[in-house]
C-alpha cells in the first residue's frame, strides 16, 4: 500500500478572529501516514494575551515552539503546577495523563504543534482520534 505524503493543512476546530487563538488538528482519516504511525497531530495558535484553558489529554505528546513565546502550565498527577517561560525551538515532552494550559504574553504570535503517540481506546469510535478534556 502507497501512503499519501502530501501536505495538508490542519483543520480549524475551534477558536479564530477575536478568539485570542485557535485550535487546529491534522485527522488520521485523511492522513494515512498518521493512522499508520498511530500518531496524531495538533497545532495551537495564540495571538498576544490569547489563554488556552487548561486540558487534559489521554494520549502522551511532544509539544515543539514554533514561533513566539509566552507561558506554559503543566501538572503531572499527584505533583504540584510547574509554569514554565516557552520560547521558540522548546520541545516539551508531556506524558499520558498531564493537564496542560499555555498563555501569550508577546506580540508575536505563539504557534505550538504538537505529536501525539496515540493510545488504543476501548472505544472503536475513538480509536482513530486523540481527546483533549477541557
Amino acid at each position: 500500500m502507497e501512503l499519501d505524503l502530501t501536505p495538508k493543512l490542519a483543520k480549524k476546530l475551534y477558536g479564530g478572529d477575536g478568539d485570542g487563538g485557535a485550535y487546529y488538528a491534522w485527522c488520521p482519516n485523511e492522513l494515512p501516514m498518521l493512522r499508520e504511525g498511530n500518531i496524531g497531530a495538533a497545532k495551537l495558535a495564540l495571538e498576544k494575551n490569547g489563554f488556552a484553558m487548561p486540558r487534559y489529554s489521554d494520549s502522551a505528546k511532544v509539544a515543539y515552539v514554533l514561533q513566539g513565546s509566552g507561558v506554559a502550565g503543566i501538572v503531572l498527577p499527584e505533583k504540584e503546577e510547574k509554569v514554565l517561560p516557552i520560547k521558540k525551538g522548546d520541545a516539551i515532552a508531556l506524558p499520558f495523563g498531564v493537564v496542560t494550559w499555555w498563555y501569550n504574553k508577546e506580540d508575536t504570535e505563539l504557534v505550538v504543534p504538537f505529536l501525539v503517540i496515540r493510545r488504543k481506546p476501548t472505544n472503536r469510535v475513538l480509536s482513530r482520534f486523540f481527546l483533549d478534556w477541557f
